[in-house]
């Protein structure tokens, strides 16, 4: 494949197939609307919301894209002779932002997104804000108070730090629900969640099941999780080239996992050759 899958949505029946240079791929067709690859991306009710950011020129961007209506945009030479006026190709919406996208996640009909220094953003799919709430100072904030992730659980938005803090805010209006820190040294990297449960994996290999912030299992990898999904019973994972259960056993394939998505009731791992074989040997 000449251009590696980084994260695939289904919408309905269509597949939606981001990959590593910032092509979007429907329908065996490839679009690229953005200059540069993607940072961040959600499905929403209205369309896929994608950031992109550029370190080179300062420039960060978040767009609304309607899956049926994707058009190239401008290459990245382009962006440097237009600099900061460029949009992305045939958005919905797009809006420049004033500081780096750290955390993107939709519930559907809402869009929650962190920016490094300014704190915390809801907005609906039209781009209206809902709420904002500006927990971090302005200066001086440790990388262990960076936010690393974003889960939305039906009325509650969980925020999780590098450090493993762990700010749950109220959707409705952005009030702080309650702040927990869980006693781990670690560097979070993703959390993926299942009802009240929260897996977390940080950059050192480690990760950690975490279900009402009490800790039910730990367990050390090769590397960090790529992608992890629970199957009604047990938690399922890849981390670079092996596919394991949490607390469980584990495979190691030829090629790197990137996604575990299910096809016709069978897991399935899609390695970063756009290759799909069976998730534990289909076990």
């Amino acid at each position: 494949m000449e251009h590696a899958p980084w994260k695939i949505f289904h919408n309905g029946d269509v597949e939606i197939m981001i990959d590593v240079d910032g092509g979007i791929n429907v329908e065996d067709i490839r679009y690229c609307p953005f200059p540069t690859s993607i940072t961040h991306a959600s499905l929403t009710d209205d369309g896929l919301i994608c950031t992109w950011v550029d370190h080179d020129l300062r420039i960060a961007r978040m767009a609304l894209l309607n899956i049926s209506n994707l058009e190239n945009g401008i290459s990245k030479s382009t962006l440097r002779k237009t600099h900061n006026s460029a949009e992305v190709a045939n958005a919905e919406w797009c809006h420049k932002l004033d500081a780096e996208p750290l955390a993107l996640a939709s519930n559907g009909p809402q869009i929650c997104f962190a920016l490094w220094t300014r704190g915390i953003y809801c907005i609906e799919t039209d781009s209206t804000e809902v709420w904002r709430s500006p927990i971090l100072p302005e200066e001086g904030i440790p990388r262990s108070e960076e936010i690393a992730y974003l889960n939305i659980v039906d009325e509650k938005l969980h925020v999780w730090t590098r450090g493993a803090c762990h700010l749950t805010l109220s959707m409705t209006d952005g009030k702080e629900i309650s702040k927990s820190y869980l006693e781990i040294e670690a560097d979070i990297d993703a959390v993926f969640n299942a009802g009240n449960e929260f897996l977390l994996t940080s950059r050192d290999g480690w990760c950690w099941l975490i279900v009402d912030d009490e800790m039910k299992i730990a367990q050390q990898l090769r590397g960090t999780i790529q992608h992890a999904i629970h199957d009604g019973e047990k938690w399922r994972m890849i981390s670079w080239r092996d596919d394991l259960i949490l607390g469980g056993d584990k495979i190691t394939k030829d090629d790197l996992g990137v996604q575990i998505v299910n096809i016709n009731n069978e897991w399935m791992v899609i390695d970063n050759q756009g290759r799909y074989s069976p998730h534990m040997g289909g076990n």
